[in-house]
């Protein structure tokens, strides 16, 4: 692990808008510890005067109202402090939530390896650890800071008041600072041991969530709470154990601190009563050395703050890495054609080959239906194609360009996507409606909804596009989920529409209606679909088969049956309904193009 200089510097690197903040911030944290130490002083000498020295109130009506400026001065200070570490926080969590969702999309994978990571790493990075480096930020920052730089101002302060008193401060200022290192190796280990036991909880109860009907069936959803008491109890035991580490360092400190004062007023004491010493400066001493320990006691309570933003920070930081090709950046004007040349992707550290040496085409307004049994490498076409990966070896082209060398979002602007299972949001019809497209009027999303087949249906909601629906669509059924991302795409009107297995989950008569909405969307666009059921495939111009990550088919229905074993399978498969119904349905493009049964 990085020392928190290098991670500070890091953690600003992401932001540069917070450096400003961050510096002025800890210029005004020493600007407060500075006031408070000349307050200090100049009480004592106040005090000094009026009992050693005999002067009234009115005789020190000077001091004490440069007393009273002061600790305006610092609290002042203190504000401001605070105020431009939560900016500078507020700037980098931002900054850094925003990066890592962008690499999480973006095609970054180096050769050999697999950036794919479990939901359960992704929502403990976006959530935990980023609120973690916040911590980091307004907590351990300003603690630090001022730890390093408060002991040695006092250290000075005395140097010039009394030498003697500064061996005491010497001595234990370094074992202070030793104990607190000993000490947080341990809080470091605890730290990382809780953030990704934090991180598998929370996908620990979202695979909870999600499962909750398969649990209820089987009259296991009691256990279920049991299993949810369990990891609750073993969590809380680990945030136990991190905190019961975080009080032993703020303990031995105090206790260190206390100890050292105590040496140093006892010192005072002897060297006073045998007139070695002023009152004064023995008493601007002893209030001075207190405030020496206040910051590295300060140090200790925000030491696990710091502690999990620097095992937060490790977390977060390969996804802050730079790509390791340069950063895409060229634009396309057009996706046709759409050219595989030998496309090779490995998964696992290159264990696993997902796609080997895969070359086909798409040409300008054709339709490529992709079949394969599970596991053939139909998802990890699309993923090249949506941009989620990169090849690591061949090359993926759209109209003569190179797709890695293009800019993500520009190349995504071509796309219209409807997936196996959409997305729907917790908002209106119109709101997911609009997802690709947020500026759409009220008249363009309807005549998307009208394209997709969907009209009567939300005509007949109480409150049109404007009806409010459930998170994940729970008001809607399989089929309207479906017409609905279809709505989506026509709205987007991109000239290359990607379909992933979008009828897989529907009873016969919903897939024919949903593949009904789809032949019109498709019509005059470049398209890929990826046939679950071999039944979709009748909206393809033609049908490219794979088979462990290989094409091993391409052609029409008849000649793929006449030719290509795996699709003779798959079709058998489907004829005695191992597979679900196929038949010869011919209402699309693939009829234009003399595909038969």
């Amino acid at each position: 692990m990085s020392d928190p200089r290098t991670t500070l510097r890091a953690i600003a690197t992401v932001e540069p808008t917070a450096r400003t903040p961050l510096v002025r911030s800890a210029c005004t944290e020493l600007v407060a510890f500075v006031a408070l130490l000349a307050a200090l002083v100049l009480l004592a000498r106040a005090i000094d005067a009026v009992f050693v020295g005999g002067r009234d109130l009115t005789g020190i009506s000077g001091a004490v109202a440069a007393i009273v400026t002061l600790a305006c001065l610092r609290a002042g200070a203190q504000r401001l402090a605070a105020r431009d570490a939560a900016v500078a926080a507020d700037r980098i969590r931002r900054s850094v939530r925003r990066s890592v969702l962008a690499a999480m999309v973006r095609p970054e994978r180096r050769p050999g390896s697999d950036r794919l990571r479990s939901s359960t790493d992704l929502l403990g990075d976006v959530g935990d650890a980023v609120d973690a480096v916040d911590d980091y930020v307004t907590r351990f920052v300003p603690s630090i800071t001022l730890a390093a730089t408060g002991p040695l101002l006092v250290f000075a302060a005395v140097v010039l008041l009394d030498p003697l008193s500064s061996l005491v401060l010497l001595f234990a200022g370094p074992m202070l600072v030793f104990l607190l290192v000993v000490i947080g190796q341990r809080t470091r280990e605890l730290t990382q041991l809780r953030l990704a036991e934090l991180s598998w909880l929370h996908g620990f109860f979202l695979d909870l969530l999600r499962g909750l009907g398969a649990l209820s069936a089987a009259n296991r959803a009691g256990d279920a709470g049991g299993r949810i008491e369990e990891v609750s109890r073993r969590h809380g035991a680990s945030t136990m154990e991190v905190l019961r580490t975080a009080f032993q360092t703020s303990l031995v400190l105090e206790w260190a601190a206390t100890a050292a004062t105590a040496l140093v007023a006892v010192t005072i004491s002897f060297r006073m009563i045998g007139g070695d010493l002023s009152f004064g400066v023995g008493l601007s001493v002893l209030v001075l050395v207190p405030e020496c320990f206040v910051p590295l006691r300060r140090l200790a309570v925000e030491y696990h703050a710091g502690q999990s933003g620097q095992a937060a920070w490790e977390r977060l930081a390969p996804w802050l890495e730079p790509p390791a090709t340069p950063v895409p950046t060229g634009t396309t004007t057009g996706v046709a054609p759409l050219v595989f040349d030998s496309v090779t992707v490995r998964r696992d550290d290159g264990r696993v080959v997902a796609l080997d040496a895969v070359s086909f085409s798409v040409a300008d307004g054709e339709t490529v239906a992709l079949v394969g049994p599970s596991g053939a490498g139909k998802s990890t076409v699309l993923d090249l194609v949506l941009g989620f990966l990169r090849p690591d070896d061949g090359v993926l082209t759209a109209a003569g360009a190179d797709v890695t060398t293009l800019d993500p979002l520009d190349w995504r602007r071509h796309l219209a996507w409807v997936p196996q299972s959409p997305t729907v949001f917790a908002g209106s019809v119109a709101d997911n409606v609009r997802l690709g497209v947020a500026d759409a009027d009220d008249d363009e999303v309807w005549r998307a909804l009208r394209s997709a087949g969907i009209e009567p249906f939300v005509r007949s909601l109480p409150d049109g596009i404007d009806t409010r629906l459930g998170e994940g669509g729970a008001d809607l059924s399989g089929g309207q989920r479906q017409r609905l991302a279809i709505a989506r795409a026509w709205l987007r009107d991109a000239p290359l529409v990607v379909l992933d297995e979008f009828t897989a989950h529907l009873d016969v008569d919903t897939e024919a209606e949903v593949v009904d909405a789809a032949v019109d969307l498709l019509a005059h666009r470049t398209a890929i679909v990826v046939a679950h059921r071999l039944r979709t495939a009748r909206l393809a111009d033609r049908i490219v088969v794979l088979d462990a990550g290989a094409v091993v088919g391409d052609g029409s229905h008849a000649q793929l049956l006449e030719r290509c074993t795996t699709y003779r399978a798959l079709v058998d498969g489907h004829r005695d309904g191992r597979l679900g119904a196929y038949d010869g349905d011919r209402s699309g493009p693939a009829a234009r193009s003399g595909v038969t049964t």
